[in-house]
């Protein structure tokens, strides 16, 4: 018998940071516009999101940008 996979649970603000970032990498300026958030909040958000599914930070245009660890 296989053992169950542990699934954390999602937020409803996680899974919304989920799909935006499936979409490519996200900065926390776009994402606290998208959620209509401030970016502290978001900063908290992506900071339970990463503990739960995994970010890597990215640069570019000297902007930081999250994606998935996919």
């Amino acid at each position: 018998m296989i053992a169950p996979v542990f699934q954390p649970e999602l937020t409803r603000e996680e899974c919304h940071l989920i799909a935006l970032l499936r979409q490519g990498p996200q900065s926390v300026a776009g994402l606290a516009e998208a959620l209509q958030a401030g970016v502290g909040y978001i900063d908290d958000v992506l900071e339970g999101l990463n503990c739960k599914v995994g970010l890597v930070r990215l640069f570019r245009c000297d902007t930081l940008r999250y994606g998935l660890v996919e």
